[in-house]
């Protein structure tokens, strides 16, 4: 894909240097694979917390449930 964007040169040279990318193409692409990777992982930890919450408040609700059928015929030791 081709596109027009206005850069900050020394942003560039920064970037260029530490990456070690020698075009800027390849130093673009990068970036947004990195971008892409980091925003990937916090939708994911996210998703993993939410079902982890709703998990959580059900697991709760099955104990409360079956707390006094638990109790039943077992011997209290």
């Amino acid at each position: 894909m081709r596109t027009t964007v206005v850069l900050k040169d020394e942003l560039v040279a920064r970037a260029k240097k530490l990456s070690g990318e020698k075009t800027l193409s390849g130093l673009l692409n990068s970036c947004l694979a990195d971008w892409i990777a980091q925003h990937s992982k916090k939708e994911i930890e996210a998703r993993l917390a939410e079902e982890y919450r709703e998990g959580d408040a059900e697991s709760r609700r099955i104990s409360h449930d079956f707390a006094a059928i638990d109790k039943e015929g077992w011997p209290s030791w």
